[in-house]
């Protein structure tokens, strides 16, 4: 018997180790040999284009953020004052941040925001705190939906209260004690004019990074409260086909940062950051930047679970899609939005 035992333990199939779970992710992105796996070298391809992005953004142009607020605060500052607004450079590169959003949507926020870089690296190194917390995996306590949602108001009350002390003319006496004026000055390797108080305001918001997903940008990035309110071409919005949705998948929204549906209709739309994990995320490639109805399902768009096909309603024609998480369509948004961050920074 005790040979048997140890002949069964010998036998068992092991758990696989880090090393061999990245050879078998390089295997499925080289050779996908079915639908499921090349759906899952899109999630890979795409997650990994991304993160080469902002750390190249993060490198190239590590005060984008920083630079363009201050066209924000430059234009209350002159209203204050009631003194002339000029196009400086600070007013150059907001606009052309406004511009490119409005075209492409927040893209900035997702891929190019130095802020928002960091709250992924944060994020993803206090992943093992976030399990032994149970914060994270199978019944993890998840900051509920609605609480969410009420937080991501606290923005607007953030950039209110920026825009006012602009015009009151205090912005200045109390700047150095924000968050991201830390970090843009450890970005800039100088830390001249700011108090320990930022530092320890940067330090709060870190420790929130590390158990919500964006935690800045969901509640208190003054500039994703103005981007949530632009205009954005319905092309470049993220969008599902509802009628096509398993019952109860909920997949492009538990994938998500800021957890909405992506729906263009939506009012909440705007806390989009672009990221694509909603289309990564979805099994039945129902979540899309543009579909053209009326040609022939591609195969590609077939690849659910027999679950999520039991589950379905009757699914109409789809036709030819653009997924919005393409490694083409990603580099052709992120060198032009490096060319407007090089000319006008």
């Amino acid at each position: 018997m005790a040979r048997t035992a140890s002949t069964k333990t010998r036998g068992a199939k092991r758990p696989a180790g880090t090393l061999e779970s990245l050879r078998n992710g390089a295997n499925v992105i080289a050779h996908p040999k079915n639908k499921m796996q090349e759906r899952l070298r899109r999630q890979y391809l795409h997650r990994g284009v991304r993160w080469c992005v902002q750390f190249g953004f993060l490198i190239c142009f590590p005060a984008a953020w920083n630079a363009a607020f201050n066209g924000v605060k430059y234009i209350f500052t002159q209203l204050g004052s009631h003194a002339p607004i000029e196009l400086t450079g600070f007013l150059s590169l907001l606009l052309a941040l406004l511009a490119f959003t409005c075209v492409f949507g927040r893209f900035f926020c997702g891929f190019a925001c130095a802020f928002g870089t960091l709250g992924d690296i944060v994020y993803a190194l206090a992943t093992p705190l976030r399990r032994t917390l149970r914060r994270e995996g199978k019944g993890a306590h998840r900051l509920p939906a609605g609480v969410q949602h009420a937080l991501q108001l606290v923005k607007y009350a953030v950039l209110v209260g920026i825009c006012a002390l602009c015009v009151m003319g205090i912005w200045p006496q109390v700047s150095g004690a924000s968050p991201w004026v830390a970090f843009a000055g450890i970005t800039a390797r100088s830390l001249e004019g700011i108090v320990p108080t930022a530092f320890a305001a940067l330090g709060a918001v870190m420790v929130g990074m590390a158990f919500v997903e964006r935690f800045f940008c969901q509640f208190l990035c003054p500039f994703g409260a103005i981007f949530s309110l632009l205009p954005v071409l319905p092309v470049s919005l993220f969008n599902r086909r509802r009628e096509s949705c398993a019952r109860g998948c909920n997949r492009c929204q538990d994938s998500c940062p800021v957890r909405i549906h992506p729906e263009r209709a939506d009012l909440r739309s705007g806390e989009c950051i672009a990221c694509g994990r909603c289309a990564d995320g979805c099994p039945m490639a129902n979540v899309t930047l543009a579909r053209l109805d009326g040609f022939k399902r591609d195969q590609a768009t077939d690849d659910a679970s027999e679950l999520a096909q039991s589950n379905t309603r009757k699914r109409p024609p789809a036709g030819p899609a653009i997924r919005g998480t393409e490694v083409a369509l990603t580099l052709v948004k992120a060198a032009i939005l490096a060319a407007l961050c090089y000319l006008l920074m």
